[in-house]
């Protein structure tokens, strides 16, 4: 599990993420500790469960803030911390070659959090991925879908890109398939008054 980066593949395995924001002060950090569990249904069907289990945002600042652009800014003075929403994505393999997969995938994100950083709406995320082991341990991963709110409101664009090197293999103690990566993913509004991040 790559932290911010789309998968592209089919694979078993739970594992716990936590990522961390700092905000210069006067403004509090924000941090998203979850659990995801990946569960193989067949051989081109799984089921990926995450459980976002904390949630720390500076609701102020707005930055980061739950969900895209085109949602309503929190504006109270004060940082929140609570349980963040569910999300149940079936994923299929619709192609694969030794070196390369390709998927598709409906994420369900349910408003199961504690407002107002989450809770709010019910999202669908579909998406397509790629993952490719291009050359000796390189990986190129990337994906595009659209974040879909069904209470209305914008939809956005999510184009994500990675690239990365696995250096040990997968029995090293300890570091077992240690990698490094680069990630990156832009959000963009598909209407006229949201702002790409």
């Amino acid at each position: 599990g790559w932290i911010n980066a789309v998968t592209g593949h089919l694979n078993r395995g739970w594992f716990f993420t936590f990522a961390y924001g700092a905000n210069d002060p006067p403004k509090s950090d924000a941090y998203l500790g979850s659990y995801t569990l990946m569960t193989p249904l067949s051989r081109r069907l799984m089921l990926i469960t995450n459980i976002p289990f904390v949630l720390r945002n500076n609701a102020d600042s707005g930055l980061p803030i739950a969900g895209g652009p085109n949602q309503q800014a929190v504006t109270t003075p004060q940082s929140h911390t609570g349980f963040g929403d569910i999300t149940f994505t079936p994923r299929a393999l619709l192609h694969e070659t030794k070196d390369f997969s390709f998927t598709g995938e409906l994420a369900v994100t349910t408003p199961t959090g504690d407002e107002p950083l989450a809770g709010r709406s019910t999202f669908l995320t579909p998406a397509v991925a790629f993952w490719n082991n291009f050359a000796g341990g390189w990986v190129i991963r990337g994906g595009l879908g659209v974040e879909i709110p069904t209470g209305g409101g914008g939809e956005n664009l999510i184009s994500q890109l990675a690239v990365g090197q696995t250096l040990t293999a997968h029995d090293v103690p300890l570091f077992g398939e240690f990698t490094y990566y680069l990630s990156t993913v832009v959000e963009t509004p598909l209407d006229d008054g949201g702002q790409t991040s």
